[in-house]
């Protein structure tokens, strides 16, 4: 069984956030890590320790596991085909996601199929999301369809 799981963490100024190997991407939702500033994103797949700025840092992660996590924001099960090759896409706002993932409100108040969700409430992908406000998603797409805009991308090899 293979999960996407979305986490945010709340790092006071210079706490450091120890990541583990595994395709994940981070996302900047306030001040600064590692010299990624807010509203930024990285992939990122070795295991690593990065440090929040001076001001702290509001961060949410999304990691792609084999296992289920129960500290997560919210975790979905995703399926694979073993023999595609895929990549993790970072993408704010936009129209329908291009495949299975995760969605956080960042600011408003959004409709997503029919419920309403707030800043920092989230969501899975696809679904059909209306109203004003914004959103960051992460979502798994096969590797041939990664083009196209996006904060950050990485190749994943399961």
């Amino acid at each position: 069984m293979t999960s996407l799981s979305l986490y945010e963490d709340l790092l006071a100024p210079s706490e450091e956030l120890e990541l583990p190997a595994g395709g994940r991407i981070v996302y900047v939702a306030s001040g600064e890590i590692a010299g990624l500033h807010a509203g930024r994103a990285a992939f990122g797949a070795d295991e690593s320790t990065v440090s929040a700025g001076s001001d702290g840092a509001t961060v949410l992660r999304w990691e792609l596991t084999e296992w289920s996590a129960d500290d997560a924001k919210l975790s979905a099960n995703v399926e694979l085909d073993p023999w595609a090759d895929y990549a993790l896409r970072c993408e704010l706002d936009g129209g329908p996601a291009a495949g299975p993932g995760i969605g956080c409100v960042l600011r408003g108040e959004l409709s997503v199929d029919g419920e309403v969700v707030q800043p920092f409430g989230a969501f899975v992908e696809p679904a059909e999301v209306s109203g004003r406000g914004s959103f960051v998603r992460v979502v798994l797409v096969r590797a041939e369809d990664s083009n196209g805009d996006t904060l950050a991308q990485g190749s994943l090899h399961l």
